[in-house]
């Protein structure tokens, strides 16, 4: 869906694979919560949104409870 770089300028920059759309984590505000999360959101809703793909693979509970 999207690839993750280093900028020039040391942060972090999601590239979407199917077009030229970015989302650099230096832009999103801190108080709002985690930046990097808020840009893995926001490219997340970009692929699904301009190119109709939903993310793959959701987290199976039986995988889940054998972690415990």
């Amino acid at each position: 869906m999207y690839t993750i770089s280093r900028g020039k300028s040391g942060g972090l920059i999601l590239n979407c694979k199917r077009c030229s759309h970015v989302e650099r984590v230096n832009e999103f505000d801190d108080r709002l919560g985690n930046r990097r999360t808020q840009a893995a959101r926001a490219m997340l809703n970009h692929v699904r949104n301009e190119h109709g793909k939903e993310p793959i693979g959701k987290p199976n509970s039986q995988i889940m409870e054998r972690w415990y």
